[in-house]
């Protein structure tokens, strides 16, 4: 089995959160409101999970 290491930048990975939440329109606490409300889009529950990624890939995750 092959596996496949990916490199990304900790620069890219902010760009990638910041470019979410601006094609959301949202702020990252508005999204996790949302979601913790069940009032969330499939789109928007997915992008909290990319965020959630990218905060563990940047130590961030709680």
């Amino acid at each position: 089995m092959t596996v496949e290491v990916i490199k990304v930048s900790t620069d890219q990975l902010r760009r990638d959160r910041e470019q979410l939440l601006r094609d959301l329109r949202i702020t990252e606490d508005d999204l996790r409101s949302r979601v913790t409300g069940e009032l969330a889009t499939s789109d928007e529950r997915a992008a909290l999970e990319r965020l959630k990624e990218i905060a563990f890939l940047l130590g961030e995750d709680e």
